[in-house]
Protein backbone atom coordinates (compact mmCIF):
# COMPACT_ATOMS: atom_id res chain seq x y z
CA UNK A 1 0.00 0.00 0.00
CA UNK A 2 2.73 2.81 0.65
CA UNK A 3 4.40 1.69 -2.85
CA UNK A 4 0.95 2.36 -4.71
CA UNK A 5 0.39 5.34 -2.53
CA UNK A 6 3.97 6.32 -3.25
CA UNK A 7 3.06 6.34 -6.66
CA UNK A 8 0.45 8.05 -6.77
CA UNK A 9 2.08 11.24 -5.41
CA UNK A 10 4.90 10.81 -7.68
CA UNK A 11 2.06 11.04 -10.27
CA UNK A 12 0.16 13.71 -9.19
CA UNK A 13 3.95 15.23 -8.79
CA UNK A 14 4.32 14.36 -12.90
CA UNK A 15 1.33 16.13 -13.96
CA UNK A 16 1.31 19.19 -12.04
CA UNK A 17 4.76 20.13 -12.88
CA UNK A 18 3.90 19.17 -16.99
CA UNK A 19 0.90 21.73 -15.94
CA UNK A 20 2.51 24.35 -14.34
CA UNK A 21 5.47 24.16 -17.03
CA UNK A 22 3.92 23.68 -20.03
CA UNK A 23 3.54 27.01 -21.70
CA UNK A 24 -0.11 28.57 -21.19
CA UNK A 25 -2.43 27.57 -24.20
CA UNK A 26 -3.49 31.03 -26.20
CA UNK A 27 -7.46 30.82 -26.46
CA UNK A 28 -8.13 30.94 -29.70
CA UNK A 29 -10.62 34.69 -30.34
CA UNK A 30 -12.81 36.02 -33.11
CA UNK A 31 -13.51 39.11 -34.05
CA UNK A 32 -17.52 40.00 -34.79
CA UNK A 33 -19.56 43.42 -36.63
CA UNK A 34 -22.31 43.04 -34.07
CA UNK A 35 -25.45 45.20 -35.09
CA UNK A 36 -24.94 47.53 -31.87
CA UNK A 37 -21.72 48.30 -30.48
CA UNK A 38 -22.92 50.32 -27.18
CA UNK A 39 -24.96 53.56 -28.41
CA UNK A 40 -23.67 52.97 -32.12
CA UNK A 41 -25.58 50.89 -35.08
CA UNK A 42 -24.08 49.12 -37.70
CA UNK A 43 -25.12 51.02 -40.88
CA UNK A 44 -24.98 48.67 -44.04
CA UNK A 45 -26.22 52.22 -46.17
CA UNK A 46 -23.35 53.81 -44.67
CA UNK A 47 -20.61 51.43 -45.66
CA UNK A 48 -21.77 50.63 -49.43
CA UNK A 49 -20.88 54.51 -49.52
CA UNK A 50 -17.35 54.39 -47.72
CA UNK A 51 -14.75 52.76 -48.60
CA UNK A 52 -14.47 50.61 -46.12
CA UNK A 53 -14.26 47.69 -47.95
CA UNK A 54 -11.32 48.96 -49.72
CA UNK A 55 -9.52 49.78 -46.34
CA UNK A 56 -10.50 46.54 -45.51
CA UNK A 57 -8.64 44.71 -49.17
CA UNK A 58 -5.74 47.69 -48.32
CA UNK A 59 -5.02 45.59 -45.04
CA UNK A 60 -5.51 42.17 -46.34
CA UNK A 61 -2.99 42.75 -49.29
CA UNK A 62 -0.71 45.00 -46.74
CA UNK A 63 -0.53 42.13 -44.33
CA UNK A 64 0.50 39.31 -46.87
CA UNK A 65 -1.28 36.15 -45.80
CA UNK A 66 -0.74 37.44 -42.08
CA UNK A 67 -4.31 37.61 -41.67
CA UNK A 68 -7.53 36.19 -41.99
CA UNK A 69 -11.09 36.01 -41.59
CA UNK A 70 -11.24 39.95 -41.77
CA UNK A 71 -14.10 41.90 -41.87
CA UNK A 72 -15.11 45.35 -41.46
CA UNK A 73 -18.43 47.33 -41.11
CA UNK A 74 -19.63 51.42 -40.85
CA UNK A 75 -21.05 52.14 -37.31
CA UNK A 76 -23.26 54.94 -36.72
CA UNK A 77 -24.31 57.16 -32.81
CA UNK A 78 -26.94 59.60 -34.22
CA UNK A 79 -28.53 60.42 -30.11
CA UNK A 80 -26.63 61.15 -27.42
CA UNK A 81 -23.89 62.59 -26.09
CA UNK A 82 -21.00 63.77 -28.97
CA UNK A 83 -23.94 63.90 -31.11
CA UNK A 84 -24.58 67.73 -31.17
CA UNK A 85 -23.31 68.75 -34.04
CA UNK A 86 -24.55 65.22 -36.10
CA UNK A 87 -23.56 61.78 -35.86
CA UNK A 88 -20.93 59.92 -34.53
CA UNK A 89 -19.03 57.20 -36.98
CA UNK A 90 -16.85 54.85 -36.44
CA UNK A 91 -15.51 52.28 -39.05
CA UNK A 92 -14.00 48.58 -37.82
CA UNK A 93 -12.00 46.66 -39.75
CA UNK A 94 -10.89 43.57 -37.71
CA UNK A 95 -9.44 39.53 -37.72
CA UNK A 96 -7.42 37.21 -37.16
CA UNK A 97 -3.43 37.17 -37.57
CA UNK A 98 -1.63 34.18 -37.76
CA UNK A 99 1.96 33.01 -38.91
CA UNK A 100 4.67 35.51 -37.42
CA UNK A 101 2.63 38.20 -36.58
CA UNK A 102 2.56 39.23 -33.13
CA UNK A 103 0.98 42.42 -31.48
CA UNK A 104 4.43 44.44 -31.23
CA UNK A 105 5.36 43.72 -34.74
CA UNK A 106 1.34 44.92 -35.55
CA UNK A 107 1.68 48.07 -33.50
CA UNK A 108 5.13 49.13 -34.73
CA UNK A 109 3.99 48.99 -38.51
CA UNK A 110 1.08 51.00 -37.21
CA UNK A 111 3.40 53.75 -35.48
CA UNK A 112 5.80 53.52 -38.54
CA UNK A 113 3.28 54.55 -41.03
CA UNK A 114 1.31 56.97 -39.11
CA UNK A 115 2.74 60.31 -38.25
CA UNK A 116 2.13 61.75 -34.76
CA UNK A 117 1.29 58.58 -33.50
CA UNK A 118 1.25 57.42 -29.69
CA UNK A 119 0.85 54.32 -27.93
CA UNK A 120 -2.31 54.32 -25.30
CA UNK A 121 -4.13 51.50 -23.42
CA UNK A 122 -5.58 48.15 -25.15
CA UNK A 123 -8.04 48.30 -22.43
CA UNK A 124 -9.47 45.02 -20.31
CA UNK A 125 -8.50 42.51 -23.06
CA UNK A 126 -4.77 43.34 -23.13
CA UNK A 127 -2.41 43.50 -26.26
CA UNK A 128 -0.99 46.52 -27.24
CA UNK A 129 -2.55 49.75 -28.99
CA UNK A 130 -1.61 53.03 -31.04
CA UNK A 131 -3.45 56.11 -32.33
CA UNK A 132 -2.98 58.58 -34.79
CA UNK A 133 -4.70 61.80 -34.80
CA UNK A 134 -5.97 63.01 -38.12
CA UNK A 135 -3.73 64.93 -40.30
CA UNK A 136 -3.45 66.20 -43.72
CA UNK A 137 -6.00 64.09 -45.01
CA UNK A 138 -5.64 61.50 -42.93
CA UNK A 139 -8.62 60.25 -40.81
CA UNK A 140 -7.95 59.56 -36.87
CA UNK A 141 -7.74 56.46 -36.33
CA UNK A 142 -6.53 53.75 -33.65
CA UNK A 143 -5.23 50.13 -33.88
CA UNK A 144 -4.92 46.92 -31.31
CA UNK A 145 -3.48 43.79 -31.61
CA UNK A 146 -3.03 40.73 -29.20
CA UNK A 147 -1.55 37.66 -29.84
CA UNK A 148 -4.29 36.54 -32.11
CA UNK A 149 -6.42 39.27 -33.13
CA UNK A 150 -6.28 42.92 -34.38
CA UNK A 151 -8.20 46.14 -35.33
CA UNK A 152 -8.59 48.84 -36.71
CA UNK A 153 -11.21 51.70 -35.80
CA UNK A 154 -11.35 55.02 -37.62
CA UNK A 155 -13.48 57.79 -37.43
CA UNK A 156 -13.88 61.17 -39.60
CA UNK A 157 -16.03 62.97 -36.46
CA UNK A 158 -14.32 62.23 -33.72
CA UNK A 159 -11.19 63.55 -32.18
CA UNK A 160 -8.30 60.75 -31.37
CA UNK A 161 -8.52 61.01 -27.91
CA UNK A 162 -12.59 60.34 -28.13
CA UNK A 163 -11.55 57.50 -30.54
CA UNK A 164 -8.68 56.07 -28.27
CA UNK A 165 -11.70 55.79 -25.15
CA UNK A 166 -13.98 54.12 -28.33
CA UNK A 167 -11.32 51.41 -28.94
CA UNK A 168 -11.47 50.63 -25.24
CA UNK A 169 -15.04 50.28 -24.68
CA UNK A 170 -15.60 49.42 -27.86
CA UNK A 171 -13.82 46.25 -28.62
CA UNK A 172 -14.66 43.75 -25.88
CA UNK A 173 -17.85 43.60 -27.75
CA UNK A 174 -16.20 43.10 -30.87
CA UNK A 175 -13.46 40.15 -30.02
CA UNK A 176 -15.26 37.29 -28.01
CA UNK A 177 -13.57 33.66 -27.04
CA UNK A 178 -13.79 31.33 -30.00
CA UNK A 179 -16.62 28.38 -29.08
Amino acid sequence: MPILTGSVVVVALVVSGYLLLKPLSVSAHVISAPAKLGGYVNDPALASTSDAKGLRTQIVKGAAGEVKNVISAVYEKSTGAGTGTGPQIIVFIGGNLIGSSSAASVISGFMTQTHGSFTTSAGILGGQAACAPSRRGRLAECAWADDDTFGVIISPTLTVAGLATELRELRPLVEHVAK
